[in-house]
């Protein structure tokens, strides 16, 4: 069960990326808050799985996670979710399908989580699932342009000043094989960049 003050961080972390208009908005945006479900989750484990077509929206309490595109046997990073940002599939929790993604905890975590059955009742209600939905839509959006930004620049130490600017914790959170490939770059390359950063 969520205290009452990780159901108030919740219900400002909710609100802060929606545009509610009036207070039955908000009465209905708290009521929602309290349906979240609290879950610790061990380093390794996962928010939701490849292939799953269930849906739940997470929001991060503490921890770091990392979400990953698998294609053959490799894996690689598209993103990471730290603590105050939600987390979620877009296949299964936006569109029903199932997921081309992973997540995996690099960190013991805590978070909240609102099951897919309440969310699907927010949509089917309209109102305020709507604006949720859009809200979350516009979210994944950011993340994306932000990663996008992180690798539209110029060099290797560029992208890994971008990628710790977000995630200061990065380095102690996975190996350097992965960074290298979520960075775009060779491993002789980012052991340079650090060594010029002053990180190895």
């Amino acid at each position: 069960m969520l205290s009452q003050k990780e159901v108030e961080r919740l219900y400002y972390g909710l609100r802060s990326h929606m545009n509610l208009q009036g207070d039955e908005e908000g009465q209905a945006l708290r009521a929602l808050s309290n349906e979240f479900i609290l879950r610790n989750v061990n380093i390794g484990e996962s928010l939701w799985d490849l292939d799953s077509d269930i849906g739940d929206l997470h929001f991060i309490l503490e921890g770091t996670f990392a979400e990953y595109l698998k294609r053959g046997t490799h894996s690689f990073i598209l993103r990471f979710y730290r603590p105050g940002k939600f987390a979620f599939s877009e296949d299964s929790l936006l569109y029903s399908n199932q997921s081309d993604t992973y997540s995996k905890a690099l960190s013991n975590a805590k978070v909240a989580y609102l099951p897919s059955k309440h969310f699907q009742n927010a949509l089917r209600q309209g109102g305020l699932g709507v604006k949720l939905m859009e809200a979350l839509i516009n979210l994944s959006m950011t993340e994306y342009r932000n990663t996008t930004y992180e690798m539209l620049q110029s060099s290797g130490t560029n992208r890994i000043h971008a990628a710790l600017e977000q995630f200061p914790d990065l380095l102690h959170l996975i190996p350097r094989r992965e960074l290298a490939d979520y960075l775009g770059i060779s491993r002789a390359s980012l052991f340079r960049s650090l060594k010029e950063i002053g990180h190895e």
